[in-house]
């Protein structure tokens, strides 16, 4: 870990996305994504070698080493991450405005974790899209933790009750998803449960198994 000068979130535990975003994307698609952003690129078309180069602050990296392991961007693959939880929802609400202003035949597909419903941008976001009626899919990686915080602490009620209330469909599945908003060009969300096997960043100490434990 040494040889590594940037903070690095790994998505061990959280594959299962990933794997389905390699099955649904198509080149045309953009895809927003966060800090645990490695499977996601991989998925998207990004290069293995050059997303190693990144994290180890290499010039052969996806952006010349200096954007690191959690804002890595490929405009050309269409692909965009940010260490900022939420910080690129409003872009892909723009995106999809964009999609449907210009008769592209893309969606955007905003990849989130559970901490990024806690910011004003998501719920904001929602309600533009349904207002426009844009393809945009939400996908929620929900791990339960806002770095060492438990759901159950943070928010009362489910995210997908909540997102369902502004008039979004909220499917049962990465695929479904995927199908509704490619052919309905409406916007679509849903929430995938997965557990975050590693600790919060790096080999920092964590303690979210003293948490979990009630120590």
């Amino acid at each position: 870990m040494s040889e590594i000068k940037c903070p690095v979130h790994l998505c061990l535990g959280q594959e299962q996305v990933p794997d389905e975003l390699h099955d649904n994307l198509r080149s045309e698609d953009w895809l927003f994504s966060h800090h645990r952003n490695h499977g996601h690129y991989l998925a998207k078309g990004g290069s293995e070698q050059a997303l190693w180069d990144e994290i180890m602050g290499l010039e052969t990296g996806v952006n010349r080493g200096f954007s690191g392991s959690m804002s890595i961007s490929e405009p050309a693959l269409r692909f965009h991450s940010t260490a900022v939880v939420g910080g690129l929802i409003g872009a892909a609400v723009g995106a999809a405005f964009a999609l449907k202003l210009s008769g592209d035949p893309g969606i955007v597909v905003s990849c989130i974790g559970d901490a990024a419903t806690e910011q004003g941008v998501f719920w904001e976001g929602l309600n533009f899209a349904v207002l426009k009626g844009l393809p945009i899919l939400w996908i929620c990686e929900n791990n339960s933790w806002s770095v060492h915080t438990h759901v159950s602490e943070r928010q009362a009620r489910p995210i997908g009750k909540r997102v369902a209330a502004f008039g979004v469909v909220v499917w049962g599945s990465v695929a479904e998803g995927f199908k509704a908003t490619r052919e309905g060009r409406e916007p679509g969300y849903v929430e995938v449960a997965c557990e975050r096997l590693c600790r919060h960043v790096n080999n920092m100490d964590d303690f979210r198994e003293d948490v979990r434990r009630g120590d």
